[in-house]
């Protein structure tokens, strides 16, 4: 055990601390950059002629001394880059107008996050842009418009980046990356591949825990494309869990949740069915700024919620799923749902009808589908850093050991990101859940981060949630308090995916009612992990 606790403590200095401080060093140095004066004696002075689009936009660029004299051939260095995935780096030409004034034609290929930086000898200047993605309008689709493209970077549910919706119908900030590979268009359809592969290895610790090796998978498959003045979408979406897991899916101490063989699953995370996710969506445009949609399908996610821990840009490294799961996010595989919302650029107000029965044990065949539950959620954007959600859902007879037994579900939660220097990342979320039942409340937090450095990452999650599922122990309610925390260290790029190697720690604290079944757990893990590229 002291080898284990010299291991994790060795661990949290090198994967957490360290890169922490490194972040906030970060912001620091992007602060400098982008609000500080001009270094040198040359002052610049940089601004779009008209609203950013995408395709085609005209720089005007101002050069001047330190008295206010213009500063005519002046040798200007353009630099131009997509902030949020990388695209790689444009170099302009720029033209001398006379009289200390030049221009440059910036072309931004989709929507999303973009940076300008012109450099004359030792002085600089940054101009930061957030290029929007237009919706098709009057019934004419993006590719009839002229010097416009439709990219697959554009949001399904209305006018802005992709990078702003998260799983199901869910909003992220607006800022986050996108890890994704752009595909060959098919027709007129735009697809995109998402999503992850990986390949475990983890012991759990303490007197209950379990060691194996296993695997966590969920590729989607996502399309667009513009209809009769709206975006129509799909995803598909599945994992191979059931596969390389088997009923009782991976050791993940003190998880609980749905059965194997009629058992209920105990310190382990169960596997996700095979189908996990077949959905369309449409959205329309309405006037005044807002637009309206719909989205559903035999197998989707339900309003409920924010977006599910594998698709959080703060939690998609982190290899164990959380153990706060069921009170937050477990209605992410619903088979059965429909969901109606209305939006505008900063707030998405949205209802669904859902099946809200836990997957039955056979992940290999689709469920029964069903709208027996409801769900109502409000998101609010107010920058492109942020994002808030609260949902209530009422849940039919969730699960099937506790069959007749309703709940009810509240849920808030706060996401955040920030873009830093030389195209890092840092991704934080916090929420809460509380699942209501006759007679009892429980309630649980977690909150999390992951630090994207370049192409390798550093996270931590942690978590306090109140257990009363535990088998083999006293009956009763446990706080359960769970930090993990680890990094992926990329080996490779290729053909638009990333490969890494990754290694990570958890910790525990729990009522010493507890320490006879449990002991002191330390848990350990190494993985692979594959998926696209920033963006790519």
């Amino acid at each position: 055990m002291n080898s284990k606790l010299a291991w994790a403590t060795a661990t949290f200095a090198a994967l957490v601390v360290f890169p922490c401080a490194t972040a906030l060093a970060g912001v620091c140095d992007l602060a400098t950059v982008t609000a500080g004066p001009s270094i040198g004696p040359a002052k610049l002075t940089l601004k779009l002629a008209a609203p950013a689009i995408v395709g085609h936009n005209t720089l005007q660029i101002s050069v001047r001394d330190d008295s206010g004299k213009p500063q005519p051939g002046a040798k200007v260095i353009l630099s131009v880059l997509m902030t949020s995935m990388d695209m790689g780096t444009a170099h302009p030409p720029v033209k001398d107008l006379g009289g200390g004034e030049y221009s440059a034609t910036i072309d931004f290929s989709m929507a999303g996050p973009w940076r300008v930086k012109a450099v004359v000898g030792s002085a600089s200047q940054v101009l930061d842009v957030k290029v929007g993605a237009p919706m098709p309008m009057g019934g004419q689709g993006m590719e009839g418009m002229p010097n416009m493209q439709m990219s697959s970077m554009q949001g399904r549910l209305g006018p802005w980046s992709m990078s702003k919706e998260g799983s199901g119908t869910s909003w992220l900030p607006e800022s986050s990356p996108m890890f994704m590979k752009m595909l060959p268009k098919s027709g007129r359809w735009d697809l995109d591949l998402m999503g992850f592969f990986t390949l475990n290895y983890s012991d759990s610790g303490g007197k209950r825990g379990d060691s194996r090796f296993y695997s966590n998978s969920m590729p989607m498959l996502m399309g667009m494309r513009g209809v009769g003045g709206g975006m129509l979408g799909f995803s598909l979406m599945g994992s191979l869990d059931p596969i390389f897991n088997g009923e009782f899916g991976y050791p993940d101490l003190f998880q609980t949740g749905e059965t194997a063989y009629g058992i209920p699953l105990v310190d382990y995370q169960h596997p996700h069915d095979l189908i996990s996710e077949v959905t369309a969506s449409y959205s329309h445009p309405i006037g005044g700024g807002l637009n309206a949609f719909v989205y559903g399908g035999p197998v989707g996610e339900p309003a409920l919620g924010g977006p599910t821990f594998a698709h959080r840009v703060s939690g998609m490294e982190i290899p164990e799923a959380p153990i706060t799961h069921h009170w937050f996010d477990s209605t992410h595989i619903s088979w059965g749902v429909v969901t109606l919302g209305l939006n505008s650029n900063t707030w998405q107000i949205e209802g669904s009808a859902f099946n809200g029965h836990e997957p039955d044990e056979n992940r290999f065949s689709p469920d029964p589908i069903g709208l027996n539950s409801a769900s109502a959620r409000l998101t609010y954007d107010p920058s492109t850093d942020l994002s808030f959600n609260v949902s209530y859902g009422y849940l039919n007879s969730p699960e099937s050991k506790e069959p007749g037994v309703d709940q009810h579900r509240l849920t808030g939660a706060a996401l955040w990101n920030r873009q830093l220097a030389a195209g890092d990342d840092l991704a934080v979320t916090a929420g809460f859940g509380r699942n209501i039942m006759v007679g009892k409340n429980s309630d649980a937090l977690f909150a999390e981060a992951t630090y994207y450095h370049r192409k390798d990452s550093f996270f931590a999650r942690w978590e306090n949630v109140d257990k009363d599922e535990l088998v083999g122990v006293p009956a009763g309610d446990y706080t359960i308090n769970k930090l993990l925390f680890g990094g992926i260290k990329n080996l490779t790029s290729r053909d638009g995916f990333d490969i890494g190697l990754g290694a990570y720690a958890g910790v525990y604290g729990f009522p010493s009612t507890l320490k006879p079944f449990y002991g002191n757990p330390v848990t350990l893990g190494v993985f692979l992990r594959i998926r696209p590229g920033k963006g790519m």
